[in-house]
């Protein structure tokens, strides 16, 4: 059950949130005080416009004559195209993941081809490069944590450095499917590998589908109070589902691009992902990059061990030209501490970009700061200003959701001591 420290009812007496008295119901399962437009620092929607931030919205494409991507729940077959597992075990193919999406992709097959992995930890880094045929990997436990990938890599090491962690024994050679994800990173003439080339798990697959498992970058707090991003997933395809799976790290732990082969940004691109059912762990930036990302009943955990001073949910660096970026739905965002987290901020690390997210339906715990939800931007530190627009004669809110002079970052309908609106002081 969520309480009140003493301190944090003072504070927000102060500021003017209300709140509800005398109840026994938890803030969580309260309904939402959240009222449009918010202020400046929390701009709450409108629910004329919610309805515009659904998952058919999130999915449509460039094409504007193309139908929205419609996504159907995962479902396996009773009998996989392979199976991963200890040698030796009736039914396995292959005792590595990396070893069944090769085997999978040189198929050539334009069908979906099924790889089930048994119960058990496999170490090492999984590529998925792009083909014809899209691939579901599922983990056969009773639950995610009972198929577990992981490594640590950061991307402050020197590529020499992570040519040695990642490539044990040939791993990634000239002529296997994902050589060309692995050379685009060990060619780099750089001082370190960079946040691109940090990922365990990294998918170029358009229609790639995880299920039932976990992901881990466990550098975790072995290095020092400063920004090493590591990430767990990385994913470059377009209408991807991952259900039921456990992304945990620290920085950037899932990191979407409209990256292409060639291992650079696009900006003719969007690529779609569903998440649903899952959990999500880190510190700074769990979710970053571009793209646009749906998360259904999801839960964030942001864990300050780390940084202590600093902790965002969310990063999506979303060209200004597009609508739609990372919407979160019936979901629970979780921090420890009191205020410390934030909901995220615009990663303003190339031209041209606005970050969208859109935060609906959802608990938002008290870790979180109900007076500053939303941060600064990342590189260019750009000040967040939300839209709050103005009243017509009808006295209804009028504003231009995607007005560049402010941010694109809106909530709407959430509960919890997290999400309350702090009455912003008078100039």
């Amino acid at each position: 059950m969520n309480t009140f420290s003493v301190s944090r009812l003072a504070l927000a007496f102060a500021f003017g949130v209300t709140l509800t008295a005398c109840s026994s119901t938890p803030p969580d399962q309260q309904p939402s005080t959240q009222e449009a437009p918010g202020t400046a620092s929390r701009p709450i929607l409108t629910a004329g416009e919610a309805k515009n931030f659904v998952q058919a919205r999130y999915f449509t494409t460039m094409d504007q004559n193309a139908a929205p991507w419609s996504p159907s729940p995962i479902s396996v077959p009773a009998k996989p195209d392979f199976v991963v597992g200890p040698a030796g075990t009736q039914g396995v193919t292959h005792t590595t993941i990396q070893a069944a999406v090769d085997a999978a992709i040189t198929r050539h097959s334009s069908s979906r081809v099924y790889i089930a992995v048994m119960p058990g930890e496999y170490q090492g880094t999984v590529y998925v490069p792009a083909a014809p045929g899209s691939i579901t990997v599922y983990g056969t436990g009773e639950k995610a944590g009972d198929v577990k990938i992981g490594l640590a890599i950061d991307s402050e090491i020197a590529p020499n450095d992570w040519r040695r962690l990642v490539n044990p024994a040939g791993k990634y050679m000239p002529g296997k499917p994902a050589w060309y994800m692995f050379d685009s990173c060990q060619s780099k003439r750089t001082a370190t590998v960079g946040v691109m080339c940090s990922a365990v798990f990294w998918s170029q697959n358009n229609g790639l589908q995880l299920q039932n498992l976990t992901i881990e970058n466990n550098l975790g707090d072995s290095v020092d109070a400063g920004n090493h991003q590591a990430v767990a997933l990385r994913n470059d395809g377009d209408q991807v589902q991952l259900n039921n799976v456990n992304i945990l790290g620290r920085q950037n732990t899932f990191f979407v691009t409209n990256s292409g082969v060639q291992n650079k940004l696009q900006n003719d691109r969007i690529t779609r992902t569903l998440v649903t059912n899952s959990y999500l762990e880190g510190d700074v930036d769990i979710v970053s990059g571009r793209g646009a990302v749906v998360f259904d009943n999801t839960d964030f955990r942001v864990v300050n061990s780390r940084t202590q001073q600093e902790g965002y949910v969310f990063a999506p660096a979303t060209q200004a030209n597009l609508f739609y970026g990372f919407l979160a739905t019936n979901s629970r965002f979780t921090a420890s501490g009191d205020g410390v987290a934030q909901l995220g901020r615009s990663l303003d690390v190339v031209g041209n970009t606005n970050g969208q997210v859109v935060i609906r339906d959802s608990v938002i715990n008290e870790g979180f700061n109900s007076a500053k939800p939303w941060a600064d931007a990342a590189v260019s530190k750009r000040p967040f200003s939300g839209n709050t627009g103005a009243k017509n004669d009808k006295g209804e809110t009028e504003r231009n959701l995607n007005d560049t002079n402010f941010n694109r970052m809106w909530e709407y309908n959430n509960r919890g001591v997290g999400s309350y609106v702090v009455a912003e002081p008078k100039q």
